[in-house]
């Protein structure tokens, strides 16, 4: 019998518990109960309600096989898939969202395909992107971006909605940083895959702010590339434009011509000072993470755990 551990983290979920128990019981019908053993993994990533006690309460009501990990505080939704594939043995592993964006109908196809085909990972590719247009135009302009730097674990339409097999967890709990993305490392390994389709549902409410979108996307550029070696080609750029001007002032000078002063010099001030802090800015961020990861802090702690057995 194969195990299967569906990893689910909550943030202030609590009015989500019945939702995520019917989708764990839709997958766990797609299979006899002597082929493959369903365990929902519940991550509670600091919840400032009662996220914890209901799923305790609920699961235990239903009898159904579940582990519920509880974190001191919030450390993310990473961190949380993280632990629950650190504390949870299996031999399969599926990262599904709370709040109901994530079709639990596709598990048992995407579990299908990993047997089937023998690949190690099963990617859940978005069709389209279920927000407003200026935030898919602001996801459109982040992947352009980093196709541009050559970023290949970065791909349009991925998510954690993922399924994958017990070596790539062995591979990921052996990672020693901190800064963690896991859709990105999974694609990191490089290890056999296959992509399925799917369209996203909707959340009537989201905790995955624009805030925690963009330092996502600023962690995934700077972890998976040389993004600072950018610097060297602003400075060449700004260098070969401040030669032909200086080359244009010269020959104003020699001919005669009058030369616009302070509107001339505040432009080339306001310019050269904000690609200057632009500049400072990358470097700081890349210093931001190297002083996250020599401190070798946990990426999270625990404060309890519940068993739940089925009966």
């Amino acid at each position: 019998m194969k195990r299967l551990a569906v990893l689910v983290p909550a943030w202030n979920e609590a009015q989500r518990v019945d939702a995520v128990i019917a989708g764990l019981r839709l997958i766990q019908s797609a299979w006899p109960p002597a082929e493959v053993q369903v365990v929902l993994v519940l991550i509670d990533d600091g919840s400032l309600d009662n996220t914890y006690e209901r799923f305790a309460t609920r699961l235990s009501q239903e009898a159904l096989t579940a582990k519920l990990i509880r974190f001191s505080r919030n450390f993310g939704k990473d961190s949380a898939v993280f632990a629950g594939m650190q504390e949870m043995e299996a031999d399969f592993y599926v990262i599904v969202d709370a709040d109901g964006q994530t079709p639990y109908s596709l598990v048992a196809e995407m579990y299908r395909r990993c047997v089937e085909e023998r690949v190690d990972v099963v990617y859940a590719v978005k069709k389209q992107e279920p927000y407003h247009w200026l935030r898919r135009a602001l996801t459109s302009g982040f992947f352009f971006l980093t196709r541009k730097l050559g970023i290949r674990e970065l791909k349009k339409g991925s998510s954690d909605f993922m399924l994958f097999s017990r070596p790539v967890r062995d591979r990921l709990v052996r990672m020693q940083e901190n800064g963690i993305v896991v859709r990105n490392l999974v694609r990191w390994l490089g290890m056999a895959s296959t992509e399925i389709t799917f369209t996203p549902g909707e959340s009537d409410v989201t905790t995955f702010t624009f805030k925690k979108l963009f330092m996502l996307g600023v962690r995934s550029i700077i972890s998976f590339s040389h993004v600072l070696r950018i610097n060297f080609f602003i400075a060449m750029g700004y260098w070969i434009f401040s030669f032909f001007y200086a080359i244009l002032i010269l020959y104003n000078k020699f001919t005669g011509r009058i030369v616009v002063g302070l509107s001339t010099m505040t432009l080339l001030t306001l310019l050269s000072f904000g690609l200057m802090f632009f500049m400072i800015a990358i470097i700081g961020e890349y210093l931001i993470i190297l002083f996250e990861e020599v401190k070798k802090r946990p990426r999270f702690l625990i404060v309890e755990t519940t068993d739940i057995k089925e009966k």
